[in-house]
């Protein structure tokens, strides 16, 4: 049975290995993406100080963009940068707003794979999420990582128990095939584990859509409230955007600014997600306010605190993925593990030929 095991581990790997290894090196280099992008472009600081208001904020996004803001969030962790993206007549744009004083800070063409990071992230999102070939990239990713952890488990079990004693034994390994095999397996048998968990959660994320439309009819499943449009021909008056944010921090106290939608003609709502103490996710936080765009009303509240375990999960995947649900030391996990997938692919190609180059040849007749 193990030998039917090894047959088919070993041919997964080297058909779909370069792919993983791609996914494996791409999802490292995102790990610390918005560290790296603040480092990188000191002009985007924010100052210290309460988030100015709201209808100031929009306002000074859409002046610095050319157009109308569809939305205004947090950059990242720190809050003290915002990034609005903006409807400009060129296309849509990233606005850099100093959240204290409303000022803009940096501008461009927007890239929306990663909001709040540059061309570099942007490309490496594509890349890891779609392979750069869209809805088909995004189902080939998703189905390959389920069989990339079917991959993982044969190699857990056709390691254990035997295999996984001395394996870090590298005294041991004289020969090339030997140091091939020793590295391969101890990569495996230890970032292995880390992966059957990321994996899965990554695998919730490319699948969330389908996964929050089927749900409902199984298990206990709260789902997005839908608003519906104004009558063809509605002039709307909009409540100002502070108000509506005022109404939804008073239904989450003490919850921190994530992201605010304005309302349109299609969704006349302001939706305003918060963070809340306690959220699995570290600052992007999916506590979320809708708040009728005209008359103030508070019209759905989801509090992922308390919301049914299949809620819990999927906003969890994110988190988990990334590694930021065990911190520092998860994201460094996160990113060692990353980085393991090249190394399973080039170590075990260069077994395989190694091996393969020993075989003997029959004799020519």
């Amino acid at each position: 049975m193990k030998r039917l095991a090894i047959t088919v581990h070993l041919w997964l790997g080297l058909t779909l290995g370069a792919l993983w290894a791609v996914q494996g090196l791409t999802g490292a280099a995102l790990v610390f993406h918005r560290e790296i992008e603040r480092w990188a472009n000191p002009a985007r600081a924010g100052s210290e100080g309460p988030m100015a208001s709201a209808d100031a904020l929009l306002a000074a996004a859409g002046a610095a963009g050319g157009g109308p803001v569809l939305r205004l969030g947090i950059a990242e962790a720190r809050g003290d940068l915002l990034v609005a993206a903006v409807a400009a007549p060129g296309g849509e744009r990233d606005v850099f707003l100093d959240a204290a004083t409303a000022r803009a800070v940096d501008s461009r063409v927007a890239l929306p794979d990663a909001p709040g990071g540059g061309a570099t992230a942007s490309f490496l999102y594509d890349l890891h999420e779609n392979l750069l070939a869209g809805d088909t990239g995004h189902l080939i990713v998703g189905l390959s990582g389920g069989v990339l952890v079917s991959s993982l488990l044969l190699g857990l079990w056709i390691g254990w128990p035997r295999l996984w004693r001395g394996v870090a034994n590298w005294r041991a390994w004289r020969s090339r095939p030997q140091q091939l095999y020793g590295w391969h397996r101890l990569a495996g048998l230890t970032a292995g584990a880390a992966l059957v968990v990321l994996v899965p959660a990554g695998m919730a994320m490319v699948f969330g859509k389908e996964l929050r439309a089927a749900l409902p009819g199984l298990v206990p499943f709260e789902s997005a409230y839908r608003p519906a449009p104004l009558p063809a021909g509605a002039t709307p008056r909009w409540i100002p955007a502070q108000a509506a944010l005022e109404r939804a921090q008073a239904r989450f106290p003490g919850a921190g600014f994530v992201r605010l939608t304005p309302p349109t003609a299609t969704a006349p709502v302001y939706s305003i997600r918060l963070h809340q103490p306690g959220e699995v996710r570290a600052w992007s936080g999916v506590t979320t306010v809708t708040v009728d765009g005209q008359s103030g009303a508070l019209l759905a509240a989801y509090d992922p605190l308390t919301a049914p375990l299949a809620n819990r999960l999927l906003d969890a995947a994110f988190s988990i993925h990334g590694g930021e649900i065990a911190g520092i030391a998860g994201r460094l996990l996160t990113l060692l593990a990353g980085l393991s997938l090249p190394m399973f692919y080039v170590t075990g190609v260069w077994l395989w030929w190694t091996k393969r180059a020993r075989r003997p040849r029959p004799a020519l007749a």
